[in-house]
């Protein structure tokens, strides 16, 4: 140790001593050290640490910028005052008495010092990434213009951090960064783009189906750091999200750059696929719907048809059911234009990937099932039904008995899915469905899961099924009189066929046949009785049964009478009972 080095020591000691019992004296130590010893670090340091002990605001924030400026990346200690002032910044709203004062010091500190600060602690980070990242932040809030030299590192480490936990650093990058680079978005490599672009809708989607609230606008944010990421690469901008602009308008933007652009572009698969998923979301959050306080959902199902079937490759037609079908049929379909261009051959292993990386493994799966719905591909659409694993028993019974009304026949599995279906009607009650049969034409079906709309539907699959044998010369009275008890809810829509069924009573009636007696209702029995007996009986049941709910009575009428609805159906005699698998 030199002479000077052993002064400096020596005199430092002297303040270090009186420091607390004689404070006058300390500063005199230190001020004639400080001429004597201008360059001295430990002479400059307890300075500092007169004045930080002191509360001398400005004065402290003077020695400070003297050891930062003169003394960087050399001493421990340095490093000690530097991190806790950080700190101290980061927890601003929430600091302890200590950490207080090197808020207010760092008032004191001219700009470039305060910049120098923040570097020297990134710098002296090493391998404490959310630190790292974190000082970035803090340097953004308190110079802004420091984004566009800065942010792209800030992202690589955002990038880098999601690979060991994406949570912590996704919800960092979406709420804290973007935020702040919304205005003077920089130049970034297309894959840490898209890369960042991913994850932010990742944290977004999560947030959609996790939480038990819904986010506020979430496609609003979601469409701003698609627009975002999309300057970062210089793409041709998309179009801000609205809920006055109809899905149409941005498909419509979507073919436009899709034609301007080269085979395969990441724009338009960023763009697609932005707009898959948020009519996807439309779809399957519009599946839901407030019926009589219960959130009900819709499923989709086949519908019925009146007559032969169009053979034309037209899809088929949406039926406007409930208040919800259109928003729901635009929806499904705009989804389904942005999945098939996105599983041609330019698209479909990057789509693939994409798909794997989103949280979307439930809204797929009971998407692709409709669309096999849809498209008529029944094979298909059992394989995707055996791979669904959180279908309720119910839905999954009425699906099954929507692929046999596809197929245009009955099987027993089918009407057995009728059973179970009326076996296990829900609370709520419904409305009764328009539109349920078209003319000639395939057409699909939103069906609200209401006591209403499933037993208007089970009743419906068993009429088109039957309804045939009527214009046969050899139909039984039986069924003429189980038809018209089914047909009770459709009376007035399906006039054909009841004009047919009368036509052939009246036949009967006029040629001295059987068809005088009354059609049966629920419970009427008396075979051995006269024909004029039976007939006041069942016109007594009747009458005291005018007030009694019409889709309970069918319920009813269907599972008491199934054994004679599966020898209409299926041409057999009636068996004990029908086993419901």
């Amino acid at each position: 140790m030199t002479s000077n080095e052993e002064n400096e020591l020596y005199m430092v000691k002297q303040a270090q001593s009186l420091r607390k019992s004689d404070p006058d004296a300390a500063q005199a130590w230190i001020m004639t050290a400080k001429m004597l010893y201008p360059s001295a670090f430990n002479v400059q340091y307890e300075s500092y640490l007169f004045e930080r002990d002191g509360k001398n605001y400005e004065e402290a924030a003077k020695c400070f910028s003297v050891i930062a400026t003169k003394f960087p990346n050399r001493h421990t200690e340095l490093w000690q005052e530097i991190n806790a002032l950080t700190t101290a910044l980061r927890n601003e709203n929430e600091s302890t008495p200590e950490q207080e004062f090197f808020v207010k010091m760092y008032k004191h500190l001219t700009p470039d010092v305060q910049h120098n600060i923040f570097m020297h602690t990134i710098n002296h980070c090493g391998d404490d990434l959310e630190q790292c990242i974190c000082i970035y932040i803090l340097m953004f809030k308190k110079f802004p213009k420091s984004v566009t030299t800065h942010a792209p590192r800030l992202l690589e480490l955002l990038a880098e951090g999601m690979t060991t936990d994406p949570d912590v650093y996704q919800r960092i990058l979406v709420e804290d960064v973007l935020p702040m680079i919304q205005h003077k978005p920089p130049e970034l490599a297309p894959v840490l783009a898209c890369r960042l672009y991913t994850n932010s809708l990742e944290y977004y989607l999560r947030q959609i189906m996790d939480s038990e609230t819904e986010p506020a606008d979430p496609w609003k944010t979601i469409f701003k750091v698609l627009m975002l990421c999309g300057q970062m690469m210089g793409w041709e901008p998309f179009l801000p999200f609205s809920k006055q602009c109809s899905q149409n308008v941005y498909w419509e933007k979507l073919v436009d750059i899709l034609s301007a652009s080269p085979p395969g572009s990441s724009k338009v698969l960023f763009y697609a696929t932005t707009l898959f998923i948020y009519s996807l979301y439309g779809y399957i959050r519009n599946c839901r719907l407030r019926i009589d306080d219960s959130d009900v959902s819709h499923v989709l199902v086949e519908g019925f048809i009146d007559g032969s079937e169009d053979q034309s490759m037209e899809p088929p037609k949406f039926s406007l059911t409930t208040p919800i079908s259109p928003d729901l049929s635009n929806a499904f379909l705009h989804a389904a234009q942005c999945w098939q261009l996105l599983n041609t051959d330019q698209f479909q292993r990057d789509f693939s990937q994409l798909m794997v990386a989103l949280p979307l493994a439930p809204w797929i799966s009971r998407f692709l099932f409709d669309l096999a719905i849809y498209f008529g591909h029944r094979d298909e659409a059992n394989k995707l039904m055996g791979e669904m694993t959180t279908q309720s028993s119910l839905v999954q019974s009425l699906q099954i008995l929507s692929l046999n009304l596809m197929q245009g026949s009955m099987t027993l599995q089918g009407f057995q899915c009728i059973l179970k279906v009326i076996g296990e009607l829900p609370a709520t009650n419904g409305h009764l469905l328009e539109n349920m049969t078209l003319k000639g034409h395939r057409h699909m079906v939103f069906l609200p899961l209401t006591r209403a709309a499933l037993v208007q539907y089970c009743t419906g699959a068993i009429v088109s099924r039957i309804s045939r044998q009527v214009f046969e010369p050899n139909c039984s009275d039986r069924l003429l009189g189980d038809l018209l008890v089914l047909q009770q809810l459709n009376l007035l829509n399906d006039t054909r066929l009841t004009q047919q069924i009368f036509s052939v009573i009246k036949q009967r009636v006029s040629s001295g046949g059987t068809a005088s007696v009354p059609p049966r209702r629920i419970g009427t029995r008396g075979a051995d009785k006269g024909a004029r007996d039976e007939f006041k009986t069942i016109t007594r049941q009747q009458i005291a049964r005018c007030n009694e709910n019409i889709i309970t009575l069918l319920a009813n009428f269907i599972t008491q009478e199934q054994l004679m609805l599966a020898q209409h159906i299926f041409g057999i005699p009636p068996v004990e009972t029908i086993e419901i698998k």
